[in-house]
């Protein structure tokens, strides 16, 4: 073979190794880098997660049923009146044939851990108390603001972050009637959940 058929060669088998090289070391990288997420890829969604041991019951020794529905916001609420961050957490019956639960709280005011003593009440600046609870029973409202509320509401934890909003409280309490002459309703038990994220707005 010539010296220039076997530079040819030569150079031919160089360019081969090169190109395989090449293709071993992309073939290197994408499997190292398989395990992590693009840029713009979704988030994993968060699953609804409800640990709810709460019992209402009326002053007939009935107990309230209760409706599984979640509406749930974190964020700015009600603007033209609250206007403050806050957790709003609602349990309710699309159908209207049970009782349904809410439970607010101002992010910026509520303290972890505390036991707010009922009846609850704004503090200036904010117009609504710091945790508030309003349960809605069938023909009767009752509220923790209520001036013959009693007992305690713990508001354990609770976050907004940007996948879930999170909240884990406690009840020891007598809800008073918003009605005149409306019957009370005790409440007890724990509340823990994790919800996606939603804004109030």
């Amino acid at each position: 073979m010539s010296l220039v058929r076997q530079n040819v060669a030569s150079s031919a088998d160089r360019a081969a190794t090169r190109v395989a090289q090449v293709l071993v070391a992309v073939a290197a990288l994408l499997v190292a880098c398989g395990g992590e997420k693009k840029p713009n890829a979704p988030r994993d969604a968060t699953t609804t997660v409800v640990v709810d041991s709460l019992a209402f019951m009326r002053t007939d020794s009935t107990f309230a049923a209760m409706g599984t529905t979640p509406l749930v916001c974190c964020g700015l609420y009600d603007p033209s009146f609250v206007n403050e961050r806050a957790i709003r957490v609602v349990l309710y019956d699309p159908a209207n044939q049970k009782a349904g639960w809410q439970i607010l709280i101002l992010i910026d005011r509520a303290q972890a851990g505390a036991a707010v003593t009922l009846p609850t009440a704004p503090v200036a600046p904010s117009k609504v108390p710091a945790v508030s609870m309003f349960v809605a029973d069938l023909g009767n409202d009752l509220s923790s603001d209520a001036d013959e509320s009693s007992g305690t509401i713990t508001v354990h934890s609770f976050s907004c972050g940007p996948t879930a909003i999170q909240i884990d409280f406690s009840v020891d309490a007598t809800l008073a009637s918003e009605f005149a002459g409306g019957p009370p309703m005790s409440v007890k038990g724990t509340f823990r959940a994790t919800f996606p994220a939603k804004s109030c707005s």
